[in-house]
């Protein structure tokens, strides 16, 4: 997807192990590969505990946005928000990046989507996902959708770390 400041966005929703562990899990709590290597090519560094645990201390019905990096141009994106109907810890992953990086992030986010596809198939996630990353790209602080259950508006916080 393009926008007119020539970025584009990759969006994924997954459990959160698989985003920062991989699959199959390893137990020595490496990174994922693939987002390792996501974070070199955008050079943003990010510690997946502290993301982990944001994620576990968050309450039901609640998350904020979490913005790595510089949101015009290259970042990357976990959407921690938490559906209370929700038994899989399924959370939304995004990157922003220049158009020129688009060939080499498609691959990698691809490949984490294939990751996730061996261990979880998704229905309704696919129809429903909020659309994050328009507020992200022009640096907004909040982003807004209508719950697909009730359809009341849930506010995120859009949490910009540099």
């Amino acid at each position: 997807m393009f926008h007119k400041k020539k970025v584009c966005a990759f969006c994924i929703c997954s459990p959160i192990d698989i985003i920062l562990y991989g699959y199959p899990y390893r137990s020595d709590d490496r990174i994922n590969p693939k987002l390792s290597e996501i974070m070199n090519v955008l050079d943003v560094k990010i510690d997946i505990k502290q993301i982990e645990n944001i994620y576990v201390h968050t309450p039901c019905n609640q998350g904020d946005i979490l913005v790595f990096g510089d949101h015009a141009n290259n970042c990357i994106v976990f959407d921690l928000y938490k559906d209370p109907t929700d038994q899989l810890d399924i959370i939304y992953f995004g990157v922003v990046c220049n158009e020129k990086m688009y060939n080499t992030m498609y691959e990698l986010i691809y490949g984490m989507y294939k990751e996730i596809d061996k261990k979880v198939k998704f229905s309704a996630y696919d129809i429903n996902s909020p659309s994050w990353e328009k507020a992200v790209i022009n640096g907004e602080d909040t982003f807004s959708f209508n719950s697909y259950r009730d359809h009341s508006v849930i506010t995120q916080k859009i949490i910009y770390i540099i």
